[in-house]
């Protein structure tokens, strides 16, 4: 029997896109798209929501936790936009890993391209998953359970999301 390879790619998550994946079922997936890191902050805010979604991502072990250095983040602290502690641990060690970073929050994502970073979100992870025939449901329903446990998604959003879908539909036929 041949033993898959993990993918050797890193990802730095935030907290948010693993509670909402998490609430999908998809976290275990994860491991088959990224080696997927943790920053302290991140694990902490994860780790005091025992029982939630997100929850057991800390204690999977084929999840990284890393500190990033001190120097990298008081570096992100000084640039604008101030985004909160697990934000700046993430682009911090996405800039130390030169790895994409996984983020929903608006100011962040902001933050972390300033900082020349590759970035996706949830939408994002979500739709490779979808294009990878990994996901159990269809995009729509998908994207109205993430709605169920309160993502905001603008209806711009929504549509743009079920056109690359439907266009990586088209092209696969």
């Amino acid at each position: 029997m041949q033993r898959r390879e993990l993918p050797e790619e890193p990802a730095v998550f935030n907290t948010s896109p693993l509670i909402f994946l998490d609430s999908l079922g998809y976290v275990p997936l994860l491991r088959r798209l990224y080696r997927v890191v943790l920053p302290v902050a991140v694990s902490e805010e994860l780790s005091a929501r025992p029982g939630l979604a997100g929850s057991g991502v800390v204690s999977s072990e084929w999840v990284e936790r890393r500190a990033p250095s001190a120097e990298v983040v008081r570096r992100v602290r000084r640039e604008p936009p101030a985004v909160g502690g697990g934000e700046t641990e993430v682009i911090a060690l996405g800039l130390e890993l030169s790895c994409p970073v996984v983020l929903d929050d608006r100011k962040a994502r902001l933050r972390a391209r300033r900082a020349g970073l590759e970035i996706t979100g949830t939408l994002g992870v979500l739709l490779r998953l979808h294009r990878l025939g990994l996901a159990s449901r269809g995009i729509e329903e998908d994207l109205e359970l993430l709605e169920e446990a309160d993502m905001r998604i603008s209806p711009e959003l929504r549509r743009a999301v079920l056109g690359l879908e439907a266009e990586e539909r088209d092209e696969n036929r």
